[in-house]
């Protein structure tokens, strides 16, 4: 059974610039959390490999709020092709997603 919670990732490997996101989307009410992870990305970029060290944003909100976190991340993430994935939760408690509502 599938519950009203996203939970969506993406990257930056500027803490000031994670951290003013984080904030943001937090302030503007688009999301009821964001969770930074330090983290280290191994990839090829334009055919070249690449590691960085890298925060790892895990955001939490409701359906209805996607579309303005896509249109916030796509005005605000410095990089060129960021990631952005999005699940569904099949679980979480009831006053967790009453806060997530809310």
């Amino acid at each position: 059974m599938s519950v009203e919670l996203l939970i969506g990732w993406t990257t930056c490997d500027n803490e000031d610039i994670a951290e003013r996101m984080a904030q943001e989307l937090v302030e503007r009410d688009l999301v009821a959390c964001v969770q930074l992870d330090p983290i280290r990305s191994i990839f090829k970029w334009k055919g070249e490999m690449d590691s960085h060290q890298e925060l790892r944003l895990t955001l939490k909100f409701a359906p209805g709020k996607l579309k303005s976190i896509e249109a916030f991340l796509n005005a605000n993430h410095p990089y060129e092709n960021p990631e952005w994935v999005v699940v569904q939760a099949e679980s979480a408690s009831q006053k967790y997603l009453n806060w997530v509502q809310s």
